[in-house]
């Protein structure tokens, strides 16, 4: 089998060591993981020798090289996989979209709403210059996504450039664990049609072989974790939300929690600090527990949740079907075929092939959602790609949590054209 070339841009991420913990944990055993050279890319060369100094020790033994550099073509010529995680201004950028929406009366949200925006602005052309890059010295490769706001980021892409962009997301695969947690029932043992765009999605059906179960959990749906929606109306529409969903459904809710806290992005640095101090250290049994306790506070579970698991279906030719982020075309006929849709997909090393879609089991008033975003998606890649303001503004006019045009002006005079920094 030939040697895996993976390059991660954001690869001096405090994540990253993560990565390495999911890679030496691949499915089936070390014996089905191939040899590997991964190769770390970034902008800070300091940081960078850090990271690759934690992930060396940790695959310390293993097929896997890792390897670092700032010299963007070199590290990423040849490449067959590419992990997108750049974070385009930091933490401190992060903390911007969770903040200075609330002048606003609006809840903020770095994936969401005006924190998504600002953090699109900033992240687009970025992107977009790396995936230039990638045209140029490895065509043929797959990038896998993590930058948010994942969606518009690949509505970006693929708009742009020729680069295959799948962006990938946790959130799905935990609420399709929490459906099976409510029903006390393998995870594996159901079938769950799910419908969305990024951030934005529900459950539509739970089946197990031919019982259907969707009553049952539309029965126990109060007792998801972190629902964040009204029972009453997630019962009404027959559709079990991602917790992001409550952003669009109760943003008066969210703003009152959101005001006088401290921002996640403020938590995330002070977790990150313990993740560095953690990794510095030898990695002795008890020292990696202690990061694992940081890592879990973090959240950071999307290597092994969806990353990792895909990489191997992909590279192994699994054919196995996942939750991802695909061009609409006609599965979804209700919105514009360039929509960048959440939904299950069958993985092959030959290509990505989506799942037929229930879409006619979403509730009207949940099509309204979808197809605002849509919209506003479709106008904002085009205005932030050519730095159009008056596009921009009616993007932001169209967006489901943007009230009004007053406040989409005073909301894109705060971050045009930098995205706020």
């Amino acid at each position: 089998m030939p040697v895996l070339r993976f390059a991660v841009l954001g690869g001096s991420s405090v994540a990253t060591p993560e990565l390495c913990r999911a890679l030496l944990d691949w499915p089936g055993g070390a014996h089905m993981r191939p040899e590997m050279h991964l190769v770390l890319l970034g902008r800070s060369p300091s940081r960078l020798e850090q990271v690759q100094a934690i992930c060396a020790r940790m695959l310390a033994g293993t097929s896997i090289e890792v390897t670092a550099t700032t010299d963007w073509p070199r590290g990423l010529a040849g490449a067959d996989v590419i992990l997108n995680q750049m974070r385009v201004g930091g933490l401190q950028a992060r903390a911007f979209d969770e903040t200075f929406p609330h002048a606003f009366n609006l809840p903020g949200e770095e994936t969401i709403g005006p924190g998504g925006f600002a953090n699109a602005l900033r992240t687009i052309p970025v992107v977009l210059h790396a995936m230039h890059i990638i045209e140029q010295v490895a065509p043929e490769a797959q990038v896998l996504n993590l930058t948010n706001p994942a969606g518009i980021v690949q509505h970006a892409v693929t708009r742009y450039t020729s680069v295959r962009m799948l962006s990938l997301c946790d959130s799905p695969i935990t609420l399709g664990e929490e459906i099976a947690r409510l029903l006390t029932l393998p995870r594996a043992d159901l079938e769950i049609d799910y419908l969305g765009m990024n951030h934005l999605g529900w459950a539509l059906a739970v089946r197990r072989r031919q019982d259907d179960l969707m009553e049952l959990a539309l029965a126990r749906v109060g007792n998801v974790e972190h629902l964040g929606t009204d029972v009453d109306y997630v019962q009404a529409t027959r559709a079990i939300p991602l917790p992001y969903v409550r952003y669009y459904l109760h943003p008066e809710r969210m703003l009152a929690q959101q005001r006088g806290r401290s921002p996640r992005a403020h938590q995330l640095q002070a977790l990150e600090e313990e993740l560095w101090q953690a990794y510095t250290l030898d990695l002795s049994e008890a020292e990696g527990r202690q990061a694992g306790a940081s890592v879990a506070r973090r959240g950071a579970l999307w290597y092994q949740a969806i990353v990792v698991p895909v990489l191997e279906t992909l590279w192994l030719n699994k054919g196995r079907t996942w939750v991802v982020n695909v061009t609409n075309g006609q599965l979804v006929p209700w919105l514009p075929q360039e929509t960048i849709v959440e939904v299950p997909a069958r993985i092959e090393k030959r290509g990505i092939y989506p799942l037929p879609v229930p879409a006619h089991l979403l509730a009207p008033d949940l099509r309204m959602l979808l197809t605002a975003l849509a919209t506003y998606e479709e106008l904002a890649v085009p205005a932030i790609v050519e730095k159009n303001y008056s596009l921009a503004l009616q993007a932001l006019v169209a967006h489901p949590l943007i009230p009004s045009l007053d406040s989409a002006r005073r909301v894109l005079d705060a971050v045009w054209p930098t995205g706020g920094i």
